[in-house]
Protein backbone atom coordinates (compact mmCIF):
# COMPACT_ATOMS: atom_id res chain seq x y z
CA UNK A 1 0.00 0.00 0.00
CA UNK A 2 0.95 3.23 -1.00
CA UNK A 3 -0.47 6.89 0.98
CA UNK A 4 0.55 9.91 -0.18
CA UNK A 5 -0.13 13.50 1.73
CA UNK A 6 0.87 16.31 -0.42
CA UNK A 7 0.98 19.34 0.85
CA UNK A 8 2.23 22.53 -1.47
CA UNK A 9 1.45 26.30 -2.82
CA UNK A 10 -0.31 26.36 -5.95
CA UNK A 11 -1.56 28.72 -8.29
CA UNK A 12 -4.92 27.50 -10.26
CA UNK A 13 -8.00 26.83 -8.60
CA UNK A 14 -8.48 23.48 -10.73
CA UNK A 15 -6.20 21.58 -8.78
CA UNK A 16 -8.56 21.19 -5.88
CA UNK A 17 -10.89 19.36 -8.16
CA UNK A 18 -8.59 16.75 -9.08
CA UNK A 19 -9.81 13.31 -7.13
CA UNK A 20 -7.98 12.68 -3.77
CA UNK A 21 -6.93 16.45 -3.70
CA UNK A 22 -8.29 19.13 -1.53
CA UNK A 23 -7.82 22.79 -1.33
CA UNK A 24 -7.29 24.58 2.22
CA UNK A 25 -6.27 28.56 3.03
CA UNK A 26 -4.38 28.85 6.06
CA UNK A 27 -2.56 32.12 7.25
CA UNK A 28 -3.00 33.66 4.23
CA UNK A 29 -1.30 30.52 2.02
CA UNK A 30 -3.38 28.45 -0.57
CA UNK A 31 -2.39 24.53 -0.08
CA UNK A 32 -3.68 21.48 -1.83
CA UNK A 33 -3.31 18.09 -0.16
CA UNK A 34 -3.69 15.05 -2.15
CA UNK A 35 -3.91 11.31 -0.64
CA UNK A 36 -3.21 8.46 -3.12
CA UNK A 37 -4.25 4.77 -2.65
CA UNK A 38 -2.39 2.65 -4.76
CA UNK A 39 1.40 2.75 -6.64
CA UNK A 40 -1.01 3.64 -9.83
CA UNK A 41 -1.86 6.23 -8.64
CA UNK A 42 1.15 7.73 -8.11
CA UNK A 43 1.07 9.38 -11.88
CA UNK A 44 -1.61 11.83 -10.81
CA UNK A 45 1.30 13.01 -9.02
CA UNK A 46 3.15 14.15 -12.10
CA UNK A 47 0.10 15.05 -13.86
CA UNK A 48 -0.84 17.88 -10.95
CA UNK A 49 2.89 18.43 -10.93
CA UNK A 50 3.48 19.55 -14.95
CA UNK A 51 -0.10 20.45 -15.35
CA UNK A 52 -0.25 23.06 -12.07
CA UNK A 53 3.49 23.95 -12.22
CA UNK A 54 4.05 22.69 -8.36
CA UNK A 55 7.69 22.59 -7.60
CA UNK A 56 7.84 23.54 -4.21
CA UNK A 57 6.17 21.32 -1.68
CA UNK A 58 6.33 21.97 2.10
CA UNK A 59 5.07 18.71 3.52
CA UNK A 60 5.40 15.67 1.63
CA UNK A 61 4.05 12.53 3.68
CA UNK A 62 4.96 8.97 1.88
CA UNK A 63 3.73 5.90 3.27
CA UNK A 64 5.15 2.76 1.78
CA UNK A 65 5.61 -1.35 2.05
CA UNK A 66 9.18 -2.58 2.37
CA UNK A 67 9.50 -2.70 -1.59
CA UNK A 68 9.67 0.66 -3.00
CA UNK A 69 11.63 0.19 -6.50
CA UNK A 70 8.30 0.77 -8.35
CA UNK A 71 8.14 4.66 -7.47
CA UNK A 72 11.88 5.59 -8.59
CA UNK A 73 10.98 8.66 -9.58
CA UNK A 74 8.47 9.86 -7.57
CA UNK A 75 10.37 13.22 -6.32
CA UNK A 76 11.50 13.74 -10.25
CA UNK A 77 12.30 17.87 -10.10
CA UNK A 78 10.46 18.30 -6.17
CA UNK A 79 11.67 20.62 -3.74
CA UNK A 80 10.30 19.26 -0.67
CA UNK A 81 10.61 21.00 2.84
CA UNK A 82 9.83 18.22 5.07
CA UNK A 83 9.40 14.45 3.90
CA UNK A 84 7.62 11.78 5.61
CA UNK A 85 8.35 8.23 5.38
CA UNK A 86 8.34 7.10 9.08
CA UNK A 87 6.22 3.99 10.07
CA UNK A 88 6.25 2.57 6.66
CA UNK A 89 8.01 -0.95 7.17
CA UNK A 90 11.10 0.13 5.65
CA UNK A 91 14.30 -2.10 5.55
CA UNK A 92 16.22 -0.03 3.15
CA UNK A 93 16.24 2.83 0.77
CA UNK A 94 16.76 2.36 -2.88
CA UNK A 95 19.71 3.94 -4.54
CA UNK A 96 17.69 5.75 -7.00
CA UNK A 97 14.78 6.40 -4.33
CA UNK A 98 15.77 10.58 -4.62
CA UNK A 99 16.72 10.94 -8.54
CA UNK A 100 16.32 13.55 -10.40
CA UNK A 101 14.96 15.67 -7.38
CA UNK A 102 15.52 19.52 -6.59
CA UNK A 103 16.10 19.96 -3.07
CA UNK A 104 14.87 18.48 0.22
CA UNK A 105 15.95 19.76 3.61
CA UNK A 106 14.31 17.38 6.22
CA UNK A 107 13.62 13.81 6.15
CA UNK A 108 11.44 11.63 8.85
CA UNK A 109 12.47 7.73 8.47
CA UNK A 110 11.56 6.67 11.94
CA UNK A 111 10.11 3.54 12.78
CA UNK A 112 10.89 1.78 10.26
CA UNK A 113 13.61 -1.57 10.07
CA UNK A 114 16.50 -0.01 8.78
CA UNK A 115 19.32 -1.70 9.23
CA UNK A 116 22.01 0.17 7.15
CA UNK A 117 22.59 3.30 5.03
CA UNK A 118 24.45 4.81 2.62
CA UNK A 119 23.69 8.18 2.05
CA UNK A 120 26.44 8.63 -0.97
CA UNK A 121 24.78 6.62 -3.11
CA UNK A 122 21.74 9.42 -3.36
CA UNK A 123 21.90 11.94 -6.02
CA UNK A 124 23.41 14.37 -5.66
CA UNK A 125 20.85 16.96 -5.11
CA UNK A 126 20.14 14.88 -2.28
CA UNK A 127 23.09 15.33 -0.41
CA UNK A 128 23.69 18.87 -1.47
CA UNK A 129 20.40 20.24 0.17
CA UNK A 130 19.77 17.81 3.23
CA UNK A 131 19.33 19.17 6.49
CA UNK A 132 18.23 17.15 9.19
CA UNK A 133 17.62 13.40 8.88
CA UNK A 134 15.63 11.51 11.66
CA UNK A 135 16.03 7.75 12.32
CA UNK A 136 14.72 7.54 15.55
CA UNK A 137 13.79 3.67 16.74
CA UNK A 138 15.53 1.47 13.68
CA UNK A 139 17.61 -1.01 13.94
CA UNK A 140 20.86 0.34 12.54
CA UNK A 141 23.97 -0.86 14.39
CA UNK A 142 25.89 1.94 13.49
CA UNK A 143 26.04 5.62 12.30
CA UNK A 144 26.27 5.86 8.52
CA UNK A 145 28.92 7.80 6.14
CA UNK A 146 28.56 11.28 6.64
CA UNK A 147 30.97 12.19 4.18
CA UNK A 148 29.26 14.00 1.53
CA UNK A 149 26.05 15.32 3.09
CA UNK A 150 27.32 18.69 2.88
CA UNK A 151 24.31 20.97 4.97
CA UNK A 152 23.35 18.38 7.19
CA UNK A 153 23.37 20.03 10.65
CA UNK A 154 20.85 17.79 12.78
CA UNK A 155 20.48 14.21 13.00
CA UNK A 156 18.57 11.87 15.41
CA UNK A 157 19.63 8.43 15.45
CA UNK A 158 18.03 7.54 18.54
CA UNK A 159 16.47 3.87 19.42
CA UNK A 160 18.55 1.97 17.43
CA UNK A 161 21.33 -0.82 18.01
CA UNK A 162 24.32 1.71 17.44
CA UNK A 163 27.70 0.61 18.90
CA UNK A 164 30.07 1.66 16.34
CA UNK A 165 31.17 5.25 16.23
CA UNK A 166 33.91 4.60 13.56
CA UNK A 167 32.07 7.42 11.54
CA UNK A 168 32.83 10.49 13.43
CA UNK A 169 36.27 9.98 12.42
CA UNK A 170 35.43 11.09 8.64
CA UNK A 171 32.55 13.11 9.71
CA UNK A 172 32.30 16.05 6.64
CA UNK A 173 28.74 17.47 7.68
CA UNK A 174 28.55 20.68 9.93
CA UNK A 175 26.38 18.73 12.20
CA UNK A 176 25.54 20.81 14.88
CA UNK A 177 23.03 18.62 16.70
CA UNK A 178 23.55 14.72 16.75
CA UNK A 179 21.42 12.60 19.15
CA UNK A 180 22.87 8.61 20.11
CA UNK A 181 20.34 8.14 22.66
CA UNK A 182 19.29 4.74 23.89
CA UNK A 183 21.64 2.89 21.75
CA UNK A 184 24.63 0.25 22.32
CA UNK A 185 27.26 2.88 23.11
CA UNK A 186 29.83 1.78 25.22
CA UNK A 187 32.55 3.95 24.99
CA UNK A 188 33.98 6.97 23.32
CA UNK A 189 37.20 6.00 21.87
CA UNK A 190 37.35 7.35 18.87
CA UNK A 191 38.22 10.95 17.76
CA UNK A 192 36.14 13.59 16.33
CA UNK A 193 36.47 14.55 13.09
CA UNK A 194 37.84 18.08 12.28
CA UNK A 195 34.70 19.26 10.85
CA UNK A 196 32.65 18.15 14.36
CA UNK A 197 34.78 19.85 16.30
CA UNK A 198 34.04 23.21 14.73
CA UNK A 199 30.60 22.24 14.50
CA UNK A 200 28.95 20.16 16.89
CA UNK A 201 26.96 22.15 19.63
CA UNK A 202 24.73 19.32 21.13
CA UNK A 203 25.18 16.10 21.75
CA UNK A 204 23.40 13.72 23.66
CA UNK A 205 24.48 10.11 24.86
CA UNK A 206 21.72 9.29 27.42
CA UNK A 207 20.77 5.61 27.91
CA UNK A 208 23.47 4.01 26.86
CA UNK A 209 26.11 1.85 28.75
CA UNK A 210 28.93 4.39 28.94
CA UNK A 211 30.85 3.87 32.27
CA UNK A 212 33.76 6.86 31.44
CA UNK A 213 33.42 9.83 29.86
CA UNK A 214 36.97 10.90 28.04
CA UNK A 215 37.83 11.64 24.27
CA UNK A 216 35.43 14.49 24.26
CA UNK A 217 38.25 17.04 24.31
CA UNK A 218 38.42 19.78 21.74
CA UNK A 219 34.75 20.15 20.81
CA UNK A 220 35.40 23.85 20.74
CA UNK A 221 32.04 24.46 19.88
CA UNK A 222 29.85 22.16 22.29
CA UNK A 223 27.56 23.66 24.02
CA UNK A 224 24.86 20.91 25.82
CA UNK A 225 26.44 17.19 26.67
CA UNK A 226 24.06 15.02 27.76
CA UNK A 227 24.56 11.76 29.69
CA UNK A 228 22.13 10.78 31.64
CA UNK A 229 21.54 6.96 32.57
CA UNK A 230 24.57 5.66 31.49
CA UNK A 231 26.62 4.13 34.13
CA UNK A 232 28.95 6.85 35.06
CA UNK A 233 31.20 6.14 38.60
CA UNK A 234 33.60 8.18 39.06
CA UNK A 235 34.37 11.80 37.05
CA UNK A 236 38.07 12.47 36.64
CA UNK A 237 39.72 15.98 36.37
CA UNK A 238 40.30 15.70 32.85
CA UNK A 239 36.90 14.45 31.84
CA UNK A 240 35.89 17.38 30.88
CA UNK A 241 38.78 19.16 29.11
CA UNK A 242 38.79 21.38 26.18
CA UNK A 243 34.82 22.46 26.14
CA UNK A 244 35.42 26.06 26.28
CA UNK A 245 31.75 26.81 24.82
CA UNK A 246 29.38 23.97 27.80
CA UNK A 247 26.50 25.80 29.23
CA UNK A 248 24.65 22.48 29.46
CA UNK A 249 25.53 19.68 31.01
CA UNK A 250 23.29 16.80 31.85
CA UNK A 251 24.67 13.96 34.31
CA UNK A 252 21.50 12.78 35.93
CA UNK A 253 20.44 8.52 36.66
CA UNK A 254 23.98 7.58 36.58
CA UNK A 255 25.98 5.67 39.90
CA UNK A 256 28.13 8.77 40.19
CA UNK A 257 29.81 8.61 43.88
CA UNK A 258 32.86 10.74 43.93
CA UNK A 259 34.42 13.86 41.36
CA UNK A 260 37.71 15.23 40.90
CA UNK A 261 37.33 18.77 42.86
CA UNK A 262 38.60 20.06 39.54
CA UNK A 263 36.65 18.21 37.69
CA UNK A 264 34.05 21.43 36.34
CA UNK A 265 37.29 23.62 36.35
CA UNK A 266 37.70 23.78 32.49
CA UNK A 267 33.56 24.46 32.02
CA UNK A 268 33.67 28.19 33.42
CA UNK A 269 30.52 29.00 30.41
CA UNK A 270 27.98 26.61 32.54
CA UNK A 271 25.25 28.07 33.01
CA UNK A 272 22.72 24.38 34.36
CA UNK A 273 24.04 21.24 35.69
CA UNK A 274 22.17 18.25 36.88
CA UNK A 275 23.76 15.63 39.17
CA UNK A 276 21.23 14.71 39.92
CA UNK A 277 19.54 10.83 40.50
CA UNK A 278 23.76 9.74 41.59
CA UNK A 279 25.06 8.64 44.85
CA UNK A 280 26.92 11.62 45.73
CA UNK A 281 27.39 11.79 49.42
CA UNK A 282 29.38 15.05 49.74
CA UNK A 283 30.18 18.01 47.74
CA UNK A 284 33.62 19.30 48.25
CA UNK A 285 34.01 23.36 49.56
CA UNK A 286 35.85 24.05 45.66
CA UNK A 287 34.00 21.65 43.71
CA UNK A 288 31.89 24.29 41.62
CA UNK A 289 34.33 27.19 42.49
CA UNK A 290 35.05 28.37 39.16
CA UNK A 291 31.36 27.85 38.08
CA UNK A 292 30.41 31.39 38.18
CA UNK A 293 28.00 31.53 35.41
CA UNK A 294 25.76 28.40 36.86
CA UNK A 295 22.45 29.74 37.38
CA UNK A 296 20.63 25.95 37.70
CA UNK A 297 21.74 22.89 39.67
CA UNK A 298 20.43 19.47 40.32
CA UNK A 299 21.55 17.64 43.22
CA UNK A 300 18.32 15.60 44.16
CA UNK A 301 18.31 12.23 45.13
CA UNK A 302 21.82 11.18 45.71
CA UNK A 303 22.70 10.43 49.48
CA UNK A 304 23.88 13.86 50.56
CA UNK A 305 23.67 14.31 54.80
CA UNK A 306 25.33 17.51 54.86
CA UNK A 307 25.41 20.60 53.34
CA UNK A 308 28.04 23.73 53.74
CA UNK A 309 26.02 26.56 51.48
CA UNK A 310 29.62 27.54 51.45
CA UNK A 311 30.34 25.56 48.49
CA UNK A 312 27.88 27.74 46.40
CA UNK A 313 28.99 31.01 47.32
CA UNK A 314 30.60 31.29 44.19
CA UNK A 315 27.47 30.95 42.50
CA UNK A 316 26.22 34.98 42.40
CA UNK A 317 23.52 33.89 39.49
CA UNK A 318 22.49 30.47 40.76
CA UNK A 319 18.38 30.99 40.97
CA UNK A 320 17.38 27.27 41.04
CA UNK A 321 18.74 24.66 43.80
CA UNK A 322 17.47 21.32 43.83
CA UNK A 323 18.99 19.21 47.18
CA UNK A 324 15.47 17.53 47.31
CA UNK A 325 15.11 13.83 48.08
CA UNK A 326 18.73 13.37 49.69
CA UNK A 327 19.85 12.35 53.91
CA UNK A 328 20.17 15.93 54.63
CA UNK A 329 20.06 16.41 58.15
CA UNK A 330 22.19 19.71 58.61
CA UNK A 331 22.13 22.91 56.57
CA UNK A 332 25.51 24.83 57.37
CA UNK A 333 24.88 28.98 56.51
CA UNK A 334 27.68 29.37 58.40
CA UNK A 335 29.95 30.98 55.53
CA UNK A 336 27.10 31.07 53.08
CA UNK A 337 27.15 34.16 51.23
CA UNK A 338 26.34 35.70 47.76
CA UNK A 339 22.96 34.21 47.30
CA UNK A 340 21.56 37.30 46.03
CA UNK A 341 19.56 35.64 42.88
CA UNK A 342 18.29 32.34 44.51
CA UNK A 343 14.78 32.34 43.63
CA UNK A 344 13.98 28.47 43.86
CA UNK A 345 15.58 26.10 47.12
CA UNK A 346 14.07 22.21 46.82
CA UNK A 347 15.05 20.45 50.00
CA UNK A 348 12.48 18.14 49.90
CA UNK A 349 12.13 14.65 51.63
CA UNK A 350 15.53 14.96 53.86
CA UNK A 351 15.68 13.91 57.52
CA UNK A 352 15.98 17.62 58.50
CA UNK A 353 14.86 18.53 61.68
CA UNK A 354 15.50 22.25 62.32
CA UNK A 355 16.58 25.08 60.56
CA UNK A 356 17.89 28.41 61.44
CA UNK A 357 15.48 30.53 59.52
CA UNK A 358 16.69 33.87 60.61
CA UNK A 359 19.92 33.06 58.81
CA UNK A 360 18.48 31.07 55.76
CA UNK A 361 16.15 34.49 54.93
CA UNK A 362 18.97 37.01 55.49
CA UNK A 363 21.62 35.10 53.60
CA UNK A 364 18.97 33.97 50.85
CA UNK A 365 17.27 37.39 50.81
CA UNK A 366 15.47 36.61 47.37
CA UNK A 367 14.34 33.36 47.80
CA UNK A 368 10.29 33.11 46.16
CA UNK A 369 10.10 29.58 46.12
CA UNK A 370 10.95 27.16 49.47
CA UNK A 371 9.95 23.41 49.46
CA UNK A 372 10.37 21.82 52.68
CA UNK A 373 8.00 19.11 52.37
CA UNK A 374 8.44 15.77 53.92
CA UNK A 375 10.77 16.41 56.56
CA UNK A 376 10.96 16.55 60.02
CA UNK A 377 10.14 19.97 60.99
CA UNK A 378 8.77 21.56 64.51
CA UNK A 379 8.57 25.24 63.68
CA UNK A 380 7.89 27.07 60.67
CA UNK A 381 9.34 30.46 60.00
CA UNK A 382 8.76 33.48 61.84
CA UNK A 383 9.40 36.03 58.70
CA UNK A 384 8.32 34.59 55.36
CA UNK A 385 10.27 37.15 53.41
CA UNK A 386 9.03 37.49 50.18
CA UNK A 387 7.99 34.49 49.62
CA UNK A 388 5.19 33.30 47.01
CA UNK A 389 5.11 29.46 47.49
CA UNK A 390 6.39 27.57 50.96
CA UNK A 391 5.71 24.19 51.37
CA UNK A 392 5.31 22.81 54.74
CA UNK A 393 3.19 19.73 54.43
CA UNK A 394 3.67 16.44 55.79
CA UNK A 395 6.66 17.06 58.45
CA UNK A 396 5.65 13.44 59.86
CA UNK A 397 3.81 15.09 62.89
CA UNK A 398 6.59 16.86 64.42
CA UNK A 399 5.13 20.06 63.32
CA UNK A 400 2.11 20.69 65.75
CA UNK A 401 1.50 24.80 66.44
CA UNK A 402 0.56 27.59 63.90
CA UNK A 403 2.12 30.41 66.63
CA UNK A 404 0.93 34.12 67.15
CA UNK A 405 2.13 36.53 64.04
CA UNK A 406 2.93 33.88 62.18
CA UNK A 407 2.36 34.98 59.15
CA UNK A 408 4.31 38.30 59.07
CA UNK A 409 6.15 38.90 55.67
CA UNK A 410 8.40 41.35 54.10
CA UNK A 411 6.69 41.99 50.68
CA UNK A 412 2.96 41.39 50.58
CA UNK A 413 2.26 42.77 46.96
CA UNK A 414 1.81 39.04 45.76
CA UNK A 415 0.04 36.24 46.54
CA UNK A 416 1.46 33.47 49.10
CA UNK A 417 1.01 29.66 48.88
CA UNK A 418 1.15 27.40 52.08
CA UNK A 419 0.94 24.28 52.34
CA UNK A 420 0.80 23.27 55.66
CA UNK A 421 -1.02 20.19 54.75
CA UNK A 422 -0.52 16.43 56.25
CA UNK A 423 0.50 17.53 59.03
CA UNK A 424 -2.49 16.06 61.23
CA UNK A 425 -1.28 17.17 64.92
CA UNK A 426 -1.09 20.83 63.63
CA UNK A 427 -3.30 23.53 65.64
CA UNK A 428 -3.52 27.41 65.24
CA UNK A 429 -2.44 29.42 68.91
CA UNK A 430 -4.76 32.07 69.20
CA UNK A 431 -3.00 35.11 67.94
CA UNK A 432 -1.76 32.71 64.81
CA UNK A 433 -3.37 35.72 62.23
CA UNK A 434 -2.19 38.80 64.42
CA UNK A 435 0.01 41.10 63.81
CA UNK A 436 2.54 43.58 65.29
CA UNK A 437 0.58 46.89 66.67
CA UNK A 438 3.44 48.88 64.55
CA UNK A 439 2.12 47.60 61.64
CA UNK A 440 -1.69 48.53 61.91
CA UNK A 441 -1.74 48.75 57.88
CA UNK A 442 0.00 45.31 57.12
CA UNK A 443 -1.57 43.23 54.22
CA UNK A 444 -1.73 39.79 52.48
CA UNK A 445 -3.21 37.40 50.24
CA UNK A 446 -2.73 33.88 50.82
CA UNK A 447 -3.99 30.61 49.83
CA UNK A 448 -3.64 27.86 52.55
CA UNK A 449 -3.70 24.61 52.50
CA UNK A 450 -4.53 22.49 55.85
CA UNK A 451 -5.54 18.83 56.49
CA UNK A 452 -8.93 18.46 57.33
CA UNK A 453 -8.15 17.91 61.48
CA UNK A 454 -6.52 21.41 61.51
CA UNK A 455 -9.40 22.93 59.79
CA UNK A 456 -11.90 21.61 61.86
CA UNK A 457 -9.90 22.52 64.72
CA UNK A 458 -9.77 25.82 63.66
CA UNK A 459 -11.79 28.56 66.60
CA UNK A 460 -13.76 30.98 64.62
CA UNK A 461 -11.92 33.24 66.81
CA UNK A 462 -8.88 33.00 65.08
CA UNK A 463 -10.40 33.26 62.03
CA UNK A 464 -12.03 36.83 63.64
CA UNK A 465 -8.71 38.21 63.27
CA UNK A 466 -8.52 38.62 59.79
CA UNK A 467 -11.08 41.51 59.39
CA UNK A 468 -9.09 43.79 61.51
CA UNK A 469 -7.19 44.86 58.05
CA UNK A 470 -6.70 44.45 54.59
CA UNK A 471 -6.19 40.36 54.56
CA UNK A 472 -7.62 37.88 52.51
CA UNK A 473 -6.93 34.12 53.23
CA UNK A 474 -8.77 31.35 51.20
CA UNK A 475 -8.57 27.85 53.08
CA UNK A 476 -7.96 24.37 50.90
CA UNK A 477 -8.06 20.98 52.33
CA UNK A 478 -5.77 18.54 51.28
CA UNK A 479 -8.16 16.31 49.50
CA UNK A 480 -10.00 18.58 47.83
CA UNK A 481 -9.40 21.68 44.72
CA UNK A 482 -12.60 23.50 46.37
CA UNK A 483 -12.46 26.12 48.39
CA UNK A 484 -13.72 25.15 52.17
CA UNK A 485 -16.33 27.66 53.02
CA UNK A 486 -16.63 31.55 51.90
CA UNK A 487 -13.03 33.19 51.64
CA UNK A 488 -11.64 34.81 55.20
CA UNK A 489 -11.11 38.14 54.47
Amino acid sequence: MVWISLLAHFESKEVCSIKGCSCENDSGYDYVTCFFDSPHDLEVNNEIQQKYDIEVIDTFTLRLGSNISSIENIFKGLSINILFMDASNLRSLHQNLFNSIKSIKNIYLSNNFLTHLNFSEFDDNFKNSIQSIVLKNNSLNRIPPLTQLNNLNYMDLSSNRIWDLSALQDCHSPLETLDLSNNYVTHLHYNFSTKLQKCLSTLILNSNGIAQVNNLSNLDQLSNLQLSRNFLEHLTADALQHLPLLTHLDLSHNKIKTMANNTFDSVKELSLLDLSFNKIEFLQVDLFSNLKKLQKLFLQSNSIRVVDFSVFNNQKLLYVLDLSGNQIERMDLDKASNFTNLQLLRLSENRLESIDYQKMFSTMGSIRMLYLENNYLDQMPKYLGSLIKLDMSNQHDRLTIIPDSAFSRYDTSVLLRLNLSKNHSLKFSNRSFCINQKRSDFNYFMDLVLSSDTLASIDKCVLKQLSSSHRRVRIFTENANEENGKICD
